[in-house]
């Protein structure tokens, strides 16, 4: 993002190049908020923050794969907790596909107990829904809308199976 300055006979002006990111998040426009100057901090901080959470992402998802393949005691509790905090770290981001794809995972595993074996085929696919997810430009990937929108299909039928009835 940049600004320029621009002096009409001497009343200053700043124009800021227009970056969405930062207002999305903000859900209004942010020159109602907060100064260019301000904003421009602001949008600095959040790109510099994306790459170290694409970095924790990925070892989230890392961890709930090997979950999910071990298949240990408390693999329902490491796929849960990883999910749920992959869910929050997605919506820093702004990825909201990655967010979809965490909150499926706990959708199904909501209501369940702490020694529930998860059915790994349904949790493996959704796991790499995740890992699609996680690239750039993923929210614009139709292959990925596809791929939630079966996952969601997914959780509802496995569940149905499991007679827990619909996801909390």
């Amino acid at each position: 993002m940049s600004s320029e300055d621009i002096d009409l006979e001497n009343g200053r002006i700043e124009i800021m190049e227009p970056n969405f990111d930062l207002q999305k998040r903000l859900g209004r426009s942010a020159g109602q908020i907060m100064s260019p100057s301000v904003f421009d901090n602001a949008q600095k901080a959040l790109l510099a923050a994306i790459p170290p959470l694409d970095d924790e992402v990925e070892r989230l998802l890392s961890e709930l794969q090997q979950a999910v393949l071990r298949r240990d005691a408390n693999a329902r509790d490491v796929i849960w907790n990883n999910a749920h905090e992959i869910r929050g770290l997605a919506g820093t981001a702004g990825k909201i596909s990655l967010g979809k794809a965490a909150d499926l995972l706990c959708s199904y595993l909501n209501g369940s107990d702490k020694d529930f074996e998860a059915d790994a085929e349904v949790l493996s696919t959704i796991a790499i829904v995740a890992v699609r997810a996680v690239k750039e430009g993923a929210d614009e990937d139709s292959m990925i809308k596809v791929l939630l929108r079966d996952g969601e299909r997914a959780v509802i039928v496995q569940r149905a199976r499991e007679g827990r009835g619909p996801a909390d």
